[in-house]
């Protein structure tokens, strides 16, 4: 595996890590703080098929921390613009996101309409998107069962003042609530062993004060082939979120799976088989 630092034309450091072989498939991880470790535990059926290049964004790990108005998805998408470069891509083939990083990639696809030629969102977050009404009815349904109490207690838990490694710990106790099945969390071990997550990353990515940029309005930019895989017992990011993307974004197709959660792959073994069908037609 590769392990890149590289300098920005806009002056600041980032990070990607490259394994695989094939076409290269960048993955973006949300910019909160997760970082790609869990991603890259997830991905690797698919090195076989692709060159994978997983982008550390500004503020997380070793990349450069730059000033919280710039921590928006809207801002961050443009680090993936700098990878681009420093890969020396004139086109990307194909961008895949995660949950908020699904919302950053979705933002390239709208800044930099001819840079990519394939976009891949599992379960994304729509910016902008007032979904309160399918997250009350999950959360609602997720009340229903007992092994959901603990974490949805831990989910409502006041963060504010602490330490990063108390903020994993609070991560950690409330993501079973992500899962269709709960136990599913055990399946990743990056998941479940967080052992530090930075407050300051979540803060200004999601916190009151960040910058508003609502996504709907582009969508009708992105010109992309684009597929979304979105799950039922998602909370977070719901289907409801997926549907107006495809809504927006001509063509697109919407893949939703039953009795599933935030983490398909940990839930759904055709989460890959889907990626790669994509892809490949």
């Amino acid at each position: 595996m590769q392990d890149v630092l590289f300098k920005t034309t806009a002056g600041s450091t980032l990070r990607y890590f490259k394994r695989g072989n094939g076409p290269i498939l960048i993955v973006t991880p949300p910019g909160w703080g997760l970082g790609t470790s869990y991603l890259q535990e997830a991905f690797k059926p698919l090195e076989t098929t692709f060159t994978l290049v997983f982008l550390e964004l500004r503020g997380n790990g070793k990349s450069s921390r730059p000033a919280a108005s710039e921590m928006s998805c809207w801002h961050l998408a443009d680090d993936i613009e700098h990878l681009r470069q420093e890969l020396k891509m004139e086109k990307i083939s194909y961008l895949l996101g995660h949950s908020g990083g699904g919302t950053i990639a979705l933002w390239y696809a709208a800044k930099y309409p001819n840079k990519v030629d394939r976009l891949i969102l599992l379960n994304h977050r729509l910016d902008g998107f007032d979904d309160s009404k399918s997250m009350k009815e999950a959360i609602l349904e997720k009340a229903k069962n007992p092994k959901m109490h603990a974490p949805l207690k831990a989910w409502t838990t006041s963060h504010e003042n602490l330490t990063d490694e108390g903020f994993a710990q609070v991560i950690r106790s409330f993501l079973p609530m992500y899962f269709y099945n709960p136990d599913a969390f055990y399946r990743s071990k990056e998941l479940s062993n967080l052992q530090s997550v930075p407050l300051w990353n979540y803060q200004t990515v999601n916190g009151v004060d960040r910058e508003a940029h609502r996504q709907e309005p582009e969508l009708g930019k992105v010109t992309a082939k684009t597929l979304m895989i979105s799950c039922r017992a998602d909370p977070v990011c719901t289907p409801a979120q997926a549907m107006a993307t495809q809504k927006g974004i001509a063509g697109s197709k919407l893949v939703i799976y039953d009795e599933c959660g935030h983490f398909p792959w940990l839930e759904k073994e055709e989460t890959f088989r889907d990626i790669t069908d994509f892809c490949s037609s």
